[in-house]
């Protein structure tokens, strides 16, 4: 800390023991009194005309005469003046001279991820899971803190009160690290974060004559007043129990339902918030393993349906490959007539050509119609079964994750639609092959 920016903040917290009022904001300090003497006045107007860093600005204002204060005016005792000091600005850290000013800042709906004050000692540094609060060095560059991972109960929690009292961001209230002795910024921190945890937690939240009311549906139904003093004695259970719903891993909707189920279920008039809200949880356990049981029969159930599924797939693309083989030799019977009516017009000595040219172009003919047909039916059905999968597949996101479909699924039937593919190509081959041979040999008998 450079001995000229320490010296400021020190002159300021000694100006606000004597002044009449301090008002700190994010990125300002405004202090109103009287100097005490000739040697503060000076000091306050060395530093007006160079503010040290990272102070932006010191103003030094005479109300009297609504202007800055002449830097050789001679001192006044009942002289009024108001001292603002302009702080560093910077997008995810806030920083604050006094305590109070941190803990009045606390209130604000959205947090920046870092909040440095200089009256705060390092052993009351604490950290949540998107906040860190610690002293303010100064001397020190600012590090860009790094984004926390948002909890937003927002898509869960109806807000009815116009400027909103669900917050965006619930991981700014979530205790990771405690400090080692209590400041008024954590005693400030704890009061605001045990009402912006219960708003994470409940079904709604509304306003009512002015007042804002916290509602689980029952019943019975929970409903208890923001500003209730048994909300911040809650705090701890409170984090507890959004520790379990927001931050247990998946299913985070199903354990707030369930929990906010739970917390109406409970709620008794002789019951504090924390009993409350310890009941509520050690049932919404309970209830969420039921649930998770039960998951899990109705995995199997679906696993085991799917095994079935599969297997009738796969055997019925295999069988429209067999039907391609099996209609192969039918037709390459057919396709032998007009070779026979060849064999016995030579026998005979009765010159058949052009019945035998018939024959091999009506025989091309044909069996290129079959196998057009067959490859025809067989993608109609292909293509329906493959339409019927997409929609089945959709219904099994809700049990097996997207690998084990793919392993189950997917692949089998992928390499039953391959191997009709390889047997499609090879016997259209072949069927090529015959009617290129028919109608040559036709057209060969024709020239005869």
């Amino acid at each position: 800390m450079t001995s000229s920016s320490t010296r400021l903040i020190e002159l300021a917290h000694t100006f606000a023991t004597h002044g009449d009022s301090v008002d700190e904001r994010v990125d300002s300090v405004i202090l109103r009194g009287s100097f005490v003497d000739s040697d503060e006045q000076r000091h306050w107007l060395e530093f007006r005309s160079q503010p040290p860093t990272p102070f932006e600005s010191v103003q030094v204002y005479d109300t009297e005469i609504m202007g800055d204060l002449d830097a050789e005016e001679a001192f006044s005792s009942d002289r009024i003046v108001t001292l603002t000091l302009v702080k560093p600005c910077h997008a995810k850290v806030a920083v604050f001279v006094f305590s109070t000013g941190l803990a009045a800042f606390l209130k604000a709906r959205s947090l920046p991820p870092c909040l440095l004050s200089a009256e705060l000692e390092s052993r009351a540094a604490f950290q949540a899971h998107g906040l860190d609060v610690a002293p303010w060095n100064v001397s020190h560059i600012f590090k860009d803190p790094s984004d926390p991972i948002q909890i937003n109960p927002r898509k869960l929690v109806r807000d009815y009160v116009p400027d909103r009292e669900i917050t965006e961001d619930l991981s700014p209230w979530i205790l990771s690290t405690e400090p080692e002795v209590i400041s008024v910024e954590y005693a400030e921190w704890r009061k605001q974060g045990a009402r912006r945890l219960l708003g994470g937690l409940v079904n709604s939240a509304v306003l009512e004559d002015g007042k804002v009311w916290f509602q689980a549906s029952g019943p019975p139904m929970f409903r208890i007043q923001a500003e209730d003093i048994n909300v911040s004695a809650a705090w701890e259970a409170l984090t507890t129990a959004a520790k379990w719903v927001y931050l247990s891993g998946s299913d985070t909707d199903v354990r707030y339902l369930i929990f906010a189920g739970e917390l109406a279920r409970v709620n008794r008039p002789d019951l504090s918030l924390d009993c409350i809200v310890d009941y509520a949880l050690e049932g919404s356990k309970t209830t969420y393993e039921a649930h998770v049981q039960s998951a899990s029969r109705e995995t199997l159930k679906a696993l085991a349906d799917l095994r079935k599924t599969v297997i009738d797939e796969t055997q019925k693309v295999t069988q429209r490959a067999q039907n391609l083989t099996d209609n192969l030799w039918r037709d390459a019977a057919v396709s032998a007539a007009p070779f026979v009516v060849k064999i016995v017009g030579d026998a005979t000595a009765t010159p058949f050509h052009g019945l035998a040219a018939g024959f091999c172009f009506g025989a091309a003919i044909l069996i290129v119609v079959s196998f057009a047909l067959r490859w025809r039916i067989n993608k109609t059905f292909l293509d329906n079964q493959q339409e019927a999968r997409a929609r089945w597949f959709e219904m099994l996101y809700l049990y097996i994750s997207n690998e084990e479909r793919k392993g189950i699924a997917e692949t089998p039937i992928g390499n039953a639609v391959r191997s009709y593919n390889e047997v499609l190509i090879l016997v259209g081959s072949i069927y090529a092959a015959i009617a290129v041979i028919l109608v040559g040999f036709g057209a060969a008998m024709l020239h005869r």
